[in-house]
């Protein structure tokens, strides 16, 4: 806040006032001794103020709203945030989310409008801020946008169609390691079912060794796509457990595949260790698997959402893509294609 200086008006009696006393006084009138100043005493600097909290995010409430089908309030919520704390980022994030629960709730006529709005305000952001690969704030609701696009895309004129789209944003958008992948998901949803497993890749001529996916043909694969800090991850690991204890002497293979989510060397040790203290306390159920940490991997597998699990039989082609967290039927479910 500014501070303002009051400036006082001085009478013109106690000017002339002024004016009439000399400027010493008379040499018979001995002057009074003056008083040295007092020193100043020692202050303690105040503290500083804290940080002013970050507004309140709308996304839970949008995301109950829509789980509840009621779009309307869903609206509400974002319209509320915004007269009060403007188009922030979690403004934009809540349009995100806003945008999908309409296509959720079956309004694609709101879905594709605040599609095309999320755009216009991610390419707005883009241009004056950092570019994709350091805006977290964009990625997210960026990455929410083409997919949804993509769904509509695929309603009006089939999953060839919205592939293409899709395979046209990420060419155009090279964004992080967790964008690319989630657009890769989208990708494969539409169209990995049915063919050639990708082949694990190692992460250059420094990147740790990878499993060889071709090397298991004759035995149904699972793939495990997974992250350390992942609690869904976690809770998987019981049923996925059993399902491989089951079916082990049907010749099931497991492949592990993660990738390291830190970038100086420093951090990727301490991530690294981590990582291996979660598998022996979370996942030493699921015996012996072969381990796969590959970022390229975790992109060409669409690894956005963990766990994702790739179904592959026994000549190498996958027969069942879920990005999402099973329950021991569904997993068993999912399974029986590839143990034929």
């Amino acid at each position: 806040m500014m501070s303002s200086v009051r400036s006082f008006a001085v009478p013109g009696t106690l000017v002339a006032l002024l004016a009439a006393v000399p400027a010493t006084p008379p040499a018979t009138t001995p002057a009074p001794p003056v008083a040295a100043a007092p020193a100043p005493a020692a202050t303690t600097p105040a503290p500083a103020a804290p940080a002013p909290a970050a507004p309140p995010s709308p996304v839970s409430g949008i995301r109950n709203k829509v789980s509840a089908a009621d779009l309307l309030s869903a609206e509400s919520i974002l319209e509320v945030h915004r007269e009060t704390h403007g188009e922030n980022a979690q403004w934009l994030a809540g349009l995100g989310w806003l945008a999908r629960g309409a296509l959720l709730l079956g309004d694609t006529a709101k879905a594709s409008r605040y599609a095309a709005q999320l755009r216009r305000e991610c390419a707005t952001r883009l241009q004056q801020g950092p570019p994709l690969e350091k805006n977290r704030d964009v990625e997210g609701p960026l990455g929410a946008a083409i997919e949804v696009q993509a769904q509509l895309v695929e309603q009006r004129r089939g999953r060839a169609a919205a592939a293409e789209f899709v395979r046209g944003e990420l060419a155009a958008n090279r964004g992080p390691a967790a964008f690319r992948s989630r657009l890769q998901k989208r990708i494969n949803l539409l169209t990995l079912v049915g063919r050639t497993a990708p082949e694990l890749q190692r992460d250059g001529p420094t990147g740790a060794p990878v499993p060889s996916l071709a090397s298991l043909r004759g035995h149904p694969v699972l793939l495990f796509v997974w992250a350390e800090w992942c609690a869904d991850c976690k809770a998987q690991a019981a049923s996925l457990a059993k399902v491989l204890e089951r079916h082990r002497a049907d010749g099931l293979a497991c492949v592990t595949l993660t990738r390291r989510y830190e970038e100086s060397d420093s951090a990727l040790v301490v991530e690294t260790a981590r990582a291996d203290s979660v598998w022996r306390a979370v996942y030493s159920g699921l015996g012996d698997v072969r381990h796969a940490v590959s970022t390229a991997s975790m992109v060409e597998y669409g690894g956005s959402s963990t766990p994702t699990f790739a179904f592959i039989d026994r000549g190498g082609i996958v027969r069942g893509y879920t990005p999402t967290r099973l329950t021991e039927e569904e997993l068993e479910r999912a399974l029986q294609p590839i143990l034929r």
